[in-house]
């Protein structure tokens, strides 16, 4: 049974040198603990502004090439470099606000003992994909992409060539232990380090210093799905049946690595440089081989009926919550919210009180049919992931020439 770790080995992430990494300053973790990184791969850190091929001697290509060393182009993967040249992008990555020295002059405290060991995070020392050692003096900032709740977001480029665009989040220590959520922080970040699907946000790498943790995330270009879904109030058909066929097939892959999501909603979706939807915040994520869980996560809206019944669960919570997010798409609003009682909502989701009743928004039969075969109260009788990507809704609109390797 393949587990995350067996994709870890075929991916170089971030092997944009080869230094020997070495730890980073503050770091708990033991020289004894490091490897030697494999040899430099091709690693495209953005679709749109990768290099082809950064490294122009052949002694220093992979000895072992894979496809997800070396990926091939593709549709949705364009360079601004010719084969053979440097990418010099000139991408304007907008103008800093200073922010990070702001925040670190009020924000956040040193933590010491086990929280310190645990949260000193660094690619560099990774016994299994180690990176070169990064640092913040290896990028130029720019402007900030959001806030998240334990810190904010930049646009930045790496100072080395090829100069990488990549979105730095920043995590404050010091709050991570007053959330209590240690644990679950380390196990976002293991869980989407050794996630690779063009539908999947890109984790390429992470460090630390006394007071926080940076991680080095793929640059979504288009921003937040939910920004663009609140400012049109709901999408075409057209529009959300390629959506769904984008997350059917990244859930599809974390199912197979044992990953379940459990957090699925517009405001963890963000859209690639061409559209593409990226599925990202994988902190209620949970890499269970057994597929059995207990913990009541998620959103409420989104929650299905076995987690709101306190019941065991497994990955077809995401099934749910691609239904739900299939009614959000195409209605505007999701299919149980009752804005007047939290207890209603919870009462509509565990009688699975789906209603198509608003006149405003008329919509097709078979989008109907796909939700409500999705919407079952009994997982074990909600449609697979691979019939997904057969429904009629689903096919009708897929670009032509794109196949689905399960459908």
């Amino acid at each position: 049974m393949n587990t995350i770790g067996s994709v870890t080995r075929q991916i170089a992430a971030m092997e944009i040198s080869n230094k020997k990494p070495t730890p980073a300053s503050g770091s708990s973790i033991k020289p004894s603990t490091m490897k030697q990184g494999t040899q430099p791969g091709v690693t495209k850190l953005l679709t749109k502004y990768g290099a082809p091929n950064p490294f122009t001697n052949a002694s220093n290509k992979p000895t072992n090439p894979s496809s997800l060393r070396n990926p091939l182009p593709s549709s949705s993967s364009t360079t601004l470099a010719k084969p053979g040249h440097s990418a010099q992008p000139s991408i304007d990555i907008g103008s800093y606000d200073g922010g990070l020295e702001r925040d670190n002059e009020k924000r956040g405290e040193r933590v010491y003992g086990e929280a310190a060991e645990e949260l000193a995070l660094d690619s560099s020392v990774s016994r299994r994909s180690p990176t070169r050692e990064w640092s913040l003096h290896d990028f130029d900032m720019g402007r900030p992409l959001g806030k998240g709740k334990f810190g904010r977001v930049y646009m930045v480029r790496t100072k080395a060539e090829p100069k990488y665009i990549v979105a730095l989040k920043t995590l404050y220590k010091s709050e991570i232990v007053q959330s209590k959520v240690e644990k679950q922080i380390r196990r976002e970040i293991e869980i989407q380090q050794n996630l690779r699907h063009p539908n999947v946000l890109r984790l390429y790498g992470y460090f630390h210093d006394e007071k926080r943790i940076f991680l080095m995330l793929e640059f979504a270009g288009k921003g937040e799905l939910y920004k663009q879904l609140s400012k049109l109030n709901r999408f075409s058909e057209r529009r959300s049946s390629r959506y769904i066929d984008q997350m059917a097939d990244a859930l599809i892959y974390l199912h197979g690595k044992h990953v379940i999501h459990r957090d699925i909603k517009p405001e963890n979706l963000l859209l690639g440089i061409n559209g593409e939807l990226k599925i990202g915040d994988f902190g209620w994520s949970v890499h269970a081989p057994g597929n059995r869980r207990m913990t009541l996560c998620g959103t409420l809206d989104y929650l299905p009926p076995e987690m709101v019944e306190g019941k065991e669960h497994n990955e077809k919570v995401d099934y749910w919550a691609l239904g739900v997010l299939t009614y959000e798409f195409v209605s505007g609003f999701p299919p149980f919210e009752d804005r007047n009682s939290v207890n209603n909502t919870y009462r509509r989701i565990a009688k699975v009180d789906l209603k198509f009743e608003d006149k405003e928004v008329r919509l097709s039969e078979e989008v109907k049919d796909l939700i409500t075969r999705l919407l079952r109260y009994d997982p074990q009788k909600r449609l697979p992931l691979t019939e997904v990507q057969k429904h009629p809704w689903i096919v009708k609109y897929r670009p032509k020439g794109l196949v689905r390797d399960s459908a």
